[in-house]
């Protein structure tokens, strides 16, 4: 790609504070500013005197992967593929850089630690799915509010509380569709599940086998390698090879869905599925896994389906065909062609998807109604406030990138 290519070779040989001007093959200008050895700013601007500033910060093992985010939201604010770049004269576009006095006073910045406090104040009833124990403490995602938190109390199932602890079955699909949405972003983790030190997340992989014991909170437990598979919101796939420790026993070469706890840099299995029997009994199709994993990468309640079409294609290649799942190729194929395995949507219209966010699912779902956006149920403030966290999680590049 030689927008890719362009871009690199200047930040990688410029001076630190150097400008260098771009244009791109419509001759919007793109002025491109070397901070540091370990950030850059670029200007986009319009015809009609907008600039949108994106600012990137990496290391050495990030920062192809920061050029092909900042190219991926540069394409968004333009509205066109980026494919080509030329060099400029930077006198030609002195206006582009907004002046410093010219800039509207910055708003107070988004108190993300506050809201996400917020959203965690529970209001009964509610279910939790336990999670793992810390500190004499339970760690449970509870659908309700999106997200995890703490409690005083042990359960090991899920359970409901309603003026008492009790013990829930709700489907089990509808319960794995919704955990099924919380992602690991590997650069910036998900604040959402994070409690201290410990993240919940969820992410397929196809197990590559035994590698011995190993110690996780004190206790000697298996330890497992995986190949696991990170996406791009639009649809951009590779493998990835990560270590983690596990509870029970899995089988080489198998395509899993698991539930994982990610504690410092240790990644603990704690639960899971065979994504093929699970398919095989039709009680969740590898389709609802991969589209409700996919779902959370929509911008602004919409996703755009090309995106998707694209992901599935890719883990046809990486994932189905190289694992147990090959027996499943067929079908799979079928059931992407009818479009019937997309949970969380809305609508479907010229390819644009509108998703329901996971508590609306979740509230509608368990009541038996039809799927729509929590606007007037007892939820409503929870549905806006996780809303909110998202969008300005999603203003600071998190979820460009993720496990699926």
């Amino acid at each position: 790609m030689k927008a890719y290519d362009i871009i690199s070779y200047l930040l990688e040989h410029a001076e630190n504070g150097s400008i260098a001007a771009l244009t791109t093959e419509d001759n919007i200008p793109i002025l491109l500013t070397k901070n540091d050895e370990y950030s850059f700013t670029a200007y986009i601007c319009t015809q009609d005197g907008e600039v949108k500033t994106i600012k990137k910060i990496f290391d050495k093992t990030t920062f192809h992967r920061a050029i092909l985010d900042f190219i991926d939201e540069a394409e968004e604010y333009i509205g066109k593929e980026i494919t080509d770049v030329k060099i400029s004269d930077v006198a030609l576009f002195t206006n582009c850089i907004p002046k410093r006095e010219e800039r509207k006073p910055r708003e107070k910045k988004d108190n993300l630690s506050d809201m996400i406090g917020e959203l965690r104040k529970v209001s009964e009833p509610f279910y939790v799915v336990p999670l793992l124990s810390n500190q004499g403490k339970l760690i449970a995602y509870v659908p309700e509010i999106g997200a995890t938190n703490y409690f005083n109390f042990m359960v090991n199932n899920v359970s409901i509380v309603n003026g008492k602890i009790e013990p829930a079955s709700p489907d089990l699909k509808l319960l794995y569709l919704v955990l099924f949405t919380n992602k690991l972003d590997p650069h910036n983790g998900n604040p959402l599940t994070t409690l201290d030190n410990i993240t919940f997340f969820t992410a397929v992989f196809i197990d590559n086998g035994d590698k011995g014991k190993g110690e996780f909170e004190g206790k000697s437990v298996n330890k497992r390698v995986g190949k696991f598979f990170l996406s791009t919101y639009k649809g951009g796939l590779r493998t990835e090879e990560l270590e983690f420790f596990d509870l029970s026993s899995l089988n080489k070469g198998r395509l899993y869905a698991g539930l994982f706890v990610k504690k410092d840099e240790k990644i603990l299995r704690i639960g899971g599925i065979s994504l093929v029997d699970f398919h095989n009994s039709g009680k969740l199709e590898i389709n609802e896994y991969l589209f409700a994993s996919f779902s959370q990468s929509a911008r602004n309640g919409i996703l755009d389906f090309s995106n998707y079409d694209k992901l599935f294609s890719n883990f046809l290649n990486l994932a189905i065909s190289k694992s147990d799942a090959r027996s499943l190729l067929k079908d799979v194929i079928e059931i992407h062609s009818m479009m019937t395995d997309m949970p969380f949507t809305l609508q479907n219209a010229n390819n644009k998807i509108s998703i329901v966010d996971p508590i609306s699912f979740w509230y509608y779902s368990i009541k038996g109604e039809d799927i729509r956006e929590c606007n007037d149920c007892p939820l409503k403030d929870k549905v806006n406030l996780r809303k909110e966290i998202f969008n300005t999680l999603r203003r600071r590049g998190w979820l460009n990138a993720f496990f699926i």
